[in-house]
């Protein structure tokens, strides 16, 4: 499994949610061969985004022909448009693969919930 994170930096943080939710892009990107799963997350927060789209893919290789896709292509221009960029480069995500826990097998003590006099 692959994950896409895609940062995004909205001028508008309502224009950004409201073309996601008018083009159906998360539903649409779901439907898509090979993604497993899309969400639109909005920062809590005054970080650098304002947003992020994180999607579960098969292989890059999925992730790629989505990219790819010439309805997804033409999106890409309307999602610019509100977006606080200049680059004028792809809108295009990170992509990341699972590192397994490689953390000693939990012992009952281990698995224990951390008391607040366990954590300063």
């Amino acid at each position: 499994m692959i994950r896409s994170v895609l940062t995004l930096r909205a001028a508008d943080a309502g224009a950004l949610e409201d073309l996601y939710a008018e083009h159906g892009i998360l539903a649409r990107a779901r439907r898509f061969p090979g993604c497993r799963d899309a969400l639109l997350l909005r920062s809590v927060d005054e970080g650098r985004a304002t947003h992020l789209v994180i999607a579960d893919w098969d292989t890059a290789a999925d992730y790629q022909h989505w990219v790819e896709d010439p309805w997804r292509v033409a999106l890409s221009r309307q999602l610019a448009a509100v977006l606080d960029t200049t680059s004028g480069e792809p809108i295009v995500g990170a992509l990341f693969e699972l590192v397994p826990d490689r953390s000693p097998a939990e012992s009952p003590v281990s698995s224990a919930p951390i008391t607040p006099e366990e954590h300063p």
